[in-house]
């Protein structure tokens, strides 16, 4: 949330499935500055971690992440500690998920970031064995690609299992999906593989700035990871979604599917995917879906029939329209040399075949938070 010039990270809980939302406040003890990046993740107890970026705007800007956790559902927080320090540089674009073990202790947390302005600057990852108590230093998941690797995310999955995904340049100038995975609880990675490549992800988009990272989720039950990304072709004007999948972690090295267009087009430009694994095994996407025409953004949720096997390319069902009124991405944050419409929006999956898609919206002439709870047929 901006607070004048600063900004801060605020927190805000639902206890109705999301019908109704309470502000939390600025979480505990973080006094605004150069805030944001805010990931959460709930574990099997309930328990809920939020974790943030906390910088200075400098210069030099530099900053740590920091998490917070809450017993209560969100209604109080613990005080906050560092998962990972940044020194002198920056941590940036974080992204939590938690695992499970069959033997104690029962509870991972990981947390991917990327680390900027350092002597070890590139894609990390960090663990924690004690139910977010501490965190182990991080490592460097790939050291050649260095600060050219961005925009990491994390999704771990039964057994053990945990995926990393991020962007790096291609030697001509595309831009390539790569994928680390561990199938030991992070103890160790296999070699970063390339599972989909683009011209580019986006066009510009003039006075407004709607970065698209990629998307990421494994399935709870095991057996499937998904990753998005949008993708735009300057020669053709088109714009894609495009979905590839694996099995997960597999010796040697696990195995991706060739890329899956769920849409195409030249009239809309795709932004910002987000992914859900629901225990059916539908995979669901959420993206931004900007007219060429009109200018106008509306958020579309996309949904497959359950996935059988990761090598299978799943079928979609036509895009539902979430957004019952398409907003003007320039009336988002005037942040005094671009309208900030973010990096990423957010999805989760919740039992009883309810999505909740959550995402930055200006309908009311300036940014606020928009969420919605989207029942799914049953399979």
């Amino acid at each position: 949330m901006f607070v004048g010039s600063d900004i801060g990270v605020a927190a805000y809980a639902s206890f109705d499935g999301g019908d109704t939302w309470r502000a939390r406040g600025l979480l505990p003890g973080l006094v605004p500055d150069f805030d944001g990046n805010p990931t959460i993740a709930f574990d099997s107890r309930g328990r809920a971690y939020v974790c943030c970026v906390v910088a200075t705007q400098g210069p030099p800007r530099h900053g740590d992440v920091l998490m917070w956790r809450t017993d209560d559902r969100g209604r109080g927080f613990r005080p906050s500690i560092t998962a990972i320090a940044g020194g002198p540089g920056l941590v940036d674009h974080p992204s939590l998920t938690i695992g499970t073990g069959s033997r104690p202790p029962a509870t991972y947390l990981y947390l991917a970031a990327g680390v900027y302005g350092t002597a070890d600057d590139g894609v990390v990852v960090a663990r924690s064995t004690d139910g977010g108590r501490t965190f182990q230093p991080s490592r460097a998941l790939d050291p050649a690609a260095g600060a050219r690797a961005i925009a990491p995310v994390a999704a771990a999955g039964p057994d053990g299992s945990l995926t990393v995904a991020y962007f790096t340049p291609s030697p001509s100038g595309d831009v390539l999906i790569r994928a680390v995975t561990s199938g030991d609880h992070g103890e160790t990675f296999t070699e970063p593989l390339t599972v989909a490549e683009v011209p580019a992800m986006a066009p510009g988009l003039g006075d407004v700035t709607a970065k698209s990272g990629p998307a990421l989720a494994a399935a709870a039950g095991g057996g499937l990871v998904c990753a998005a990304v949008t993708g735009f072709d300057d020669a053709t004007g088109r714009s894609r979604l495009l979905l590839t999948t694996s099995a997960g972690p597999t010796e040697p090295s696990p195995t991706w599917s060739s890329p899956t267009t769920v849409a195409v087009s030249d009239r809309v430009v795709y932004l910002q995917p987000q992914l859900a694994i629901a225990d059916d095994n539908r995979i669901a996407i959420s993206v931004y879906a900007l007219s060429l025409t009109t200018l106008r953004v509306d958020v579309l949720l996309y949904l497959s029939d359950p996935v059988r096997t990761a090598s299978t390319p799943p079928a979609f069902e036509p895009p539902l329209r979430v957004t019952t009124q398409a907003f003007d991405p320039r009336q988002a944050i005037d942040t005094g040399s671009t309208h900030w419409l973010g990096n990423y929006q957010g999805l989760a999956a919740t039992p009883g075949h309810v999505l909740h898609p959550i995402w930055t919206d200006t309908r009311t002439g300036r940014a606020q938070i928009f969420t919605a709870a989207v029942r799914r047929p049953r399979a």
